[in-house]
């Protein structure tokens, strides 16, 4: 089973200095009130966080052959337990992961120093307002003009757009819109190109989203990063490894929320005893506590398979360690503000905002 070595470690430990330092409690309530906060993405991006997933031939920090998944989940769940709010997963996995798939170019070059180097980050525009959550039904469409491409069509909560120059954009080039992934194509949109519209918005978990409108919004030729067939395949393998880093980032959450909850029962006191001095809130502290190790381990696990080169058993458990995520990790984040009573309700208390965005997780790609 994957433990994290020295390397990771010192990768933990000084992603958790960072934030206590930026996302203590009594600055929580200030977090999200803009789509990005430049500073603190650019000291990610010095810290060498950004450049995780990528290769060295790229400018990352991944030998041949090494995904990086192992660092990838060290700081997730860091950034899990901070609930710190900067698009790392949107610009880096998911975007990042888009770009790194297509060919070889001097775009693609381009497009990763920008994100490794703490440039603008790159949305991902995948939902639409019909779909329910499902990725591959698709009305945008893209047709041909001339040497370039024409856009047509609406995505909504586009992960990472609200601060972004570019958005990557799924869209169909062939077929209609519940055929599956087939006859997809993803696009490489300027925020500021003529016939598009970026719409920010602030989420209910703190994050940024967008809602991108296109309306005959002409692209070059060089806007199609991946084309039909070449797209789904990247996307799926992409998505896979968002819920796995969803599912790390959220048991850093429970983790959060065990640990305050344990807390505050051992200071709280009633009858003249703590809390946790009761047996029936102690038995409900176990099952939050078995909760985040099952939900850790399935993390973890998906982490072994891929140094082993499994692919196959990496995508089955990174989706298993998503859906526990999904379900047990909302209800740890539901019994932490029922053992806290009353104050688990307040804005001064983390608990409200680590539920809300655990709830995110779960809505996110939904199996």
């Amino acid at each position: 089973m994957f433990a994290p070595n020295d390397d990771q470690q010192l990768l933990t430990d000084s992603a958790r200095r960072f934030t206590q330092k930026h996302y203590a409690d009594d600055r929580l309530g200030q977090m999200g009130e803009a789509p990005l906060n430049t500073a603190l993405w650019s000291e990610m991006a010095e810290a060498g966080w950004l450049m995780l997933p990528f290769a060295e031939a790229d400018g990352g920090l991944q030998g041949e052959g090494q995904s990086g998944l192992g660092d990838c989940v060290s700081l997730f769940e860091v950034l899990g337990e901070g609930l710190v709010v900067e698009p790392v997963l949107a610009s880096t996995i998911l975007a990042g992961g888009l770009i790194a798939a297509s060919a070889e170019s001097q775009q693609r070059s381009d497009l990763i120093e920008g994100i490794v180097s703490g440039g603008a980050p790159i949305g991902v525009a995948l939902h639409e307002p019909r779909a329910r959550h499902d990725i591959w039904y698709c009305e945008a469409r893209a047709t041909r003009s001339g040497d370039g491409w024409t856009l047509s069509g609406h995505k909504s909560l586009a992960h990472g757009a609200a601060a972004a120059e570019q958005v990557i954009v799924l869209a169909r080039i062939e077929g209609e819109p519940g055929s599956g992934g087939a006859g997809l194509g993803l696009f490489l949109v300027p925020a500021d190109a003529g016939g598009v519209t970026v719409t920010p918005y602030r989420l209910r978990d703190d994050h940024w989203a967008a809602d991108v409108a296109l309306d005959n919004a002409a692209l070059g030729a060089d806007a199609l990063l991946l084309g039909p067939g070449a797209a789904a395949d990247a996307l799926q393998k992409v998505i896979d490894k968002a819920r796995l880093l969803l599912a790390a980032e959220g048991t850093g959450i429970m983790r959060r929320v065990c640990l305050a909850t344990q807390a505050y029962t051992m200071d709280r006191k009633q009858f003249g005893v703590p809390l946790a001095s009761f047996q029936v809130l102690q038995h409900r502290m176990v099952d939050m506590s078995v909760a985040f190790d099952q939900a850790r381990s399935l993390v973890y696990e998906a982490v072994t398979h891929d140094l082993a080169g499994d692919a196959e058993a990496m995508t089955r458990s990174a989706r298993a360690a998503y859906r526990a995520v999904s379900e047990d990790g909302v209800e740890v984040g539901k019994q932490a503000i029922q053992l806290h009573g009353g104050m688990g309700m307040s804005e001064e208390l983390p608990l409200g905002r680590a539920l809300r965005r655990l709830l995110a997780i779960r809505q996110a790609f939904p199996l």
